[in-house]
């Protein structure tokens, strides 16, 4: 089972309300955090698919699959501004297909 995380910038407002924060994994897929600089947000995208068959998936930008990521670990810095992140608590735990 896989949890999500509640983060806020103290400098520029920036939320992000469901963030894993790192590495996280259910029993059908495993989600990773980004950065997206083009974007300057941070995404949850899956990087493995589990079940008969383990198969990989290519780590990019949901929104532009150009965009250039990074990935990113809590406590880190905030997209926006790079002021560190604070952790605002459990905001959701998950074990759930994934899809875009």
């Amino acid at each position: 089972m896989g949890s999500h995380y509640a983060l806020h910038c103290p400098n520029c407002n920036y939320t992000n309300p469901q963030c894993c924060g790192g590495t996280e994994s259910g029993m059908a897929v495993t989600l990773s955090t980004v950065h997206c600089s083009a974007c300057a947000e941070l995404y949850d995208v899956p990087v493995a698919e589990h079940g008969f068959n383990y198969k990989e998936v290519p780590i990019r930008c949901p929104k532009n699959k150009r965009h250039g990521v990074v990935l990113w670990k809590d406590p880190g810095p905030c997209p926006k501004c790079g002021t560190l992140l604070t952790h605002e608590g459990l905001s959701a735990l998950w074990d759930q297909r994934w899809s875009q």
